[in-house]
């Protein structure tokens, strides 16, 4: 049997009985099952047919009377979190706020209490709870103590989930979003989920069902496929509370891959030739072009907002939006209206100011200062850095304000590099390229978090579009080709809405996958 066939849990007539003689219930009686990586499992059954105790012989902390229960394919015993376990209450600490809540295991377990409150604070982002970081126990409604209790299960990063009848005493519309978040930890664990309900809807979420009657296991013939296809998606918050929260389970936001990278120099590089198209090729100034390209950025921004999951054709006209903005802001702060910066033959662009005059230097340090000012608020909010878990409202809007301003400071970046270093367009795209290869072979340090490798690559790669998009536009005395705004524009727009596509049909595919349960498939 390879690693990959050998089950996380193995039962094997298991059974427990409480008592001795004529007064003893056998509570489970011979259950045999076995639980493997990937596994989303319900097991159905009323009350008193030991649905909850055969949950807790899974999770070790009962022992059977007879038979065996064993974890071949965890590498650790369970008492040391490889289980994670959900229970009927959430049992929160009264004294600790719900960030201490799911630190709680980790500090237990000797974790240094910041690192633990990191992780936490992660575990609340996955779940949709990371507004509940501050708040007490006694502030929080039924569905948001679950959602609470649910992170602190997901922080010592479980490889099996046991939730006991999560959703007991909790409206629907609660109840189906407590299902949702332990889709979500279980997805981002990578860990098998194991639910027992007696809520058929509950059951109909799960790919597997089992069944207990009187103590005895019985195993659905073959896996049953999840009641939904698409992934989890939430209604809108109850009375309780959360509200604007619970749409963003879902990602809203690309996995972070080489395809990623691709699509970003090229979407920043379109963002300085198309920027430049209107200011100076169409001649409608700096002032007015920031002004249409900021409307626009504003206009994409609402339709990325408004999904209810990712879309290539929403997420990366809004980095295209950014990148143009960028550009034109770029170029009114720190440009002044001298002919030094305008096209051959050109006296004059459009209408209104046509630059501050603030030099790159002056302009960098305000963005600069802008950005670390952004991040810092960002920090303040516990909202997570990673973006592939950045699922609230609040995160995504922090997530635009930074990527916003660092496409403003890569522009001026990469035209200080460009027009001021001496390096010229070719040899400014090298040094950047240089730099990004240093990112990339830290990535292997353990001291150096990848999150701040990626948000200076982000920044970077904005500076390389720009050397990119002067290269391809710029006069060949200037040392650019000279292929133009409007040629060179076309050609980076089919080349992104070819990549859009691909990634589209790429993920489409995926879910299709998933929702078939096919081997290796999300819930």
């Amino acid at each position: 049997m390879s690693a990959a066939d050998t089950p996380l849990l193995r039962c094997r007539d298991a059974a427990r009985t409480y008592g001795d003689g004529a007064a003893a219930v056998v509570a489970v009686n011979g259950a045999t099952c076995q639980v493997h990586a990937g596994d989303r499992i319900a097991i159905t059954g009323p009350s008193g047919s030991g649905k909850s105790t055969l949950l807790h012989l899974m999770a070790d902390v009962e022992q059977p009377t007879s038979g065996e229960i064993s974890w071949p394919g965890l590498p650790r015993v369970p008492a040391h979190g490889q289980v994670g376990v959900v229970a009927q209450w959430p049992a929160l600490v009264p004294a600790l706020d719900a960030a201490e809540n799911a630190a709680l295991p980790l500090v237990l377990a000797g974790v240094p209490r910041e690192r633990a409150r990191r992780r936490a604070l992660h575990c609340l982002s996955v779940v949709a709870a990371a507004e509940l970081a501050h708040k007490m126990p006694a502030e929080l409604s039924g569905g948001q103590a679950r959602h609470v209790a649910i992170a602190r299960t997901l922080a010592t990063s479980p490889r099996l989930i046991l939730a006991d009848d999560p959703t007991s005493h909790l409206d629907g519309v609660t109840g189906r979003r407590v299902v949702d978040m332990l889709l979500a930890a279980a997805e981002e664990a990578g860990a098998a989920l194991v639910v027992t309900t007696h809520d058929p809807a509950v059951a109909g979420r799960l790919r597997k069902q089992w069944a207990m009657h009187e103590g005895r296991l019985h195993l659905s013939p073959r896996p049953r496929p999840p009641a939904a296809a698409p992934p989890p998606r939430l209604p809108a918050a109850d009375a309780a509370g959360t509200a604007g929260t619970a749409q963003y389970v879902v990602r809203k936001l690309p996995e972070v891959t080489l395809a990623f990278w691709i699509m970003k120099i090229a979407a920043t590089t379109l963002g300085e030739t198309a920027g430049d198209l209107f200011a100076q090729t169409l001649r409608l100034g700096y002032f007015l072009t920031t002004i249409a390209l900021f409307l626009m950025f504003v206009a994409t921004l609402l339709v990325q907002l408004r999904a209810r999951h990712y879309n290539p054709f929403f997420y990366w006209p809004v980095i295209v939006s950014t990148s143009m903005v960028g550009t034109t802001v770029s170029d009114f702060m720190n440009r002044d209206a001298s002919s030094r910066y305008l096209a051959k033959g050109t006296t004059a662009l459009g209408w209104g100011p046509q630059g501050l005059g603030l030099g790159y230097p002056t302009g960098a340090a305000i963005l600069v200062s802008l950005l670390i000012a952004i991040f810092a608020a960002w920090k303040s909010t516990g909202q997570t850095f990673v973006i592939r878990d950045i699922v609230t409202f609040r995160g995504e809007a922090l997530f635009w304000s930074a990527i916003l301003v660092s496409n403003t400071l890569g522009t001026s970046m990469g035209d200080f590099l460009s027009d001021s270093s001496g390096l010229g367009y070719a040899g400014s795209a090298l040094l950047i390229t240089g730099a990004l290869l240093v990112l990339v072979a830290l990535i292997r340090v353990p001291s150096v978090p990848n999150v701040v490798l990626f948000w200076i690559a982000f920044v970077l790669t904005r500076p390389l579009g720009a050397t990119a998009g002067d290269l391809l536009t710029k006069p060949t005395i200037k040392g650019g080709l000279d292929l133009g705004t409007v040629g060179s524009s076309a050609v980076l727009l089919a080349v992104l809405f070819a990549l859009m596509t691909y990634g589209h049909f790429r993920d489409r595919a995926r879910g299709a996958g998933a929702s078939a349960g096919g081997p290796g498939t999300g819930p």
